[in-house]
């Protein structure tokens, strides 16, 4: 290779090479905005970057769930982990502002019954703590049970995140439902969730 031919080649690999530090800095952790930066994000993650909770936030649930039938609140731990039903679902969560979220998620049980046995929406509140990664958290909403039958329910729960990096975490949370012809229900959920 001639001199001539060998300097621009070096210079742009330089270049691109600057290029690709520069984007990496000024990353964001929002999918629709660089989808190469937020996958990068799983693995490589600086406290400089970007913070850990944000507003305008869209993220993806995936969990296991345990529900119980419950005769009265009061009694919530007078039973045994075989009394129950496990099984699984998914959810999506909007956070407006950083502390103030919407959420729905569907819930699956190994029952034998129906597919969906569980379709909630809810109002969250959570309460981050940035330089521990933490994030508890309290919501509220309605669900549609299809098990055993189709009726309406409300519900409130408490829940406590885990975030490792801006676009992954773990969660676990407990809700209460209060259905209007059959029995109460608990519903404990943990998880994973993806910010996208």
């Amino acid at each position: 290779m001639k001199i001539g031919k060998f300097v621009p080649f070096v210079a742009a690999v330089v270049l691109g090479t600057s290029l690709g530090t520069a984007r990496a800095q000024t990353a964001s952790a929002h999918v629709w905005e660089d989808p190469n930066a937020w996958w990068d994000t799983h693995f490589v993650y600086s406290a400089a970057d970007v913070p850990k909770f944000t507003a305008q936030e869209l993220s993806l649930d995936m969990f296991a769930s345990f529900t119980s039938d419950e005769s009265k609140f009061s009694h919530v731990f007078q039973h045994s982990i075989r009394d129950g039903t496990w099984g699984g679902g998914v959810g999506l969560n909007y956070f407006l502002t950083r502390e103030l979220g919407i959420g729905g998620d569907l819930n699956m049980k190994a029952d034998g019954g129906n597919f969906v046995d569980a379709m909630a929406g809810n109002l969250i509140a959570r309460f981050p703590i940035e330089s521990a990664g933490l994030a508890p958290y309290v919501f509220g909403g309605g669900t549609r049970l299809t098990e055993p039958r189709w009726q309406w329910a409300g519900q409130f729960g408490v829940g406590l995140e885990v975030r490792f990096n801006p676009v992954t975490g773990i969660f676990a949370d407990v809700r209460y439902m209060w259905p209007e012809h059959t029995t109460d229900e608990l519903e404990i959920r943990t998880g994973l969730r993806l910010v996208f």
